[in-house]
């Protein structure tokens, strides 16, 4: 079968055509499916060593509690937070890791410096910013804000005993970092 000028261009324009509507559909990075629900996160206990999925901002924003440990793996730990205004995570150092803060909600300055006497490094953050603190260096988190401040901060290793919950502050700051 002879085929025309006229069908082979038709032919290289269809594929022209399809492959372009294949390439933009493998290059969108939206979601397929989004799975929202109003029920609130349920965390009963530290839940570690086991598989879990959750929207992990609606957990943050629904933790009342100053200090909540919801997973602690053998290499890594996630602990939710919520500063009250004013309140603060004191000044600390781990020297044996590093560790990862996202801010959910609310503002807040973070310091951090290789010596606990001079702390060089100061930002103000809001919602949505990280903090990216390196192994070996001082580092402090205040609330600066009206609100409440709802972070989530990830530790590898775990920081803290596996379940640990302090709801307040004041609780926290009486037993000291449970290891």
């Amino acid at each position: 079968m002879k085929r025309t000028k006229k069908s082979t261009d038709k032919i290289t324009l269809f594929v022209f055509i399809l492959s372009g509507v294949l390439f933009f559909t493998a290059c969108d990075s939206r979601p397929v499916a989004v799975v929202e629900s109003d029920e609130p996160v349920e965390i009963i206990k530290d839940t570690g060593t086991k598989p879990w999925a959750f929207d992990i901002e609606k957990a943050t924003l629904e933790n009342e509690n100053y200090r909540m440990v919801v997973w602690t793996g053998d290499y890594m730990q996630l602990v939710l937070m919520t500063l009250q205004p004013g309140e603060e995570i004191d000044l600390e150092l781990h020297s044996g890791h590093d560790q990862f803060i996202r801010v959910e909600e609310g503002h807040a300055t973070v310091y951090m410096g290789k010596n606990q006497d001079n702390l060089d490094f100061e930002k103000e953050i809001a919602d949505d910013w990280s903090i990216m603190i390196p192994a070996g260096y001082w580092h402090q988190v205040k609330n600066t804000g009206k609100d409440e401040l709802k972070l989530y901060t990830l530790y590898s290793p775990a920081e803290h005993k596996a379940g640990t919950v302090h709801e307040t502050y004041n609780e926290a700051k009486e037993h000291g970092h449970d290891h």
